[in-house]
């Protein structure tokens, strides 16, 4: 598990979900087309950023 002092982590939640946001508008504009190494790396990357997030929140305990 991650420690992540109190004072950041509202900001650093806040950068991941700007991230996941930007990461779903670039899988949203490749909707529909076929599964190249773009498309891949974009979901993986979203599956990672999803991990981060839920590990930063449950810092916050």
């Amino acid at each position: 598990m991650i420690k992540i002092d109190q004072k950041y982590q509202a900001l650093l939640l806040e950068a991941v979900e700007e991230l996941m946001y930007k990461v779903s508008l670039e899988l949203a504009n490749l909707k529909g087309e076929p599964l190249t190494k773009i498309r891949k790396d974009l979901t993986r990357k979203q599956e990672e950023i999803e991990t981060l997030q839920r590990l930063i929140y449950l810092s916050k305990d």
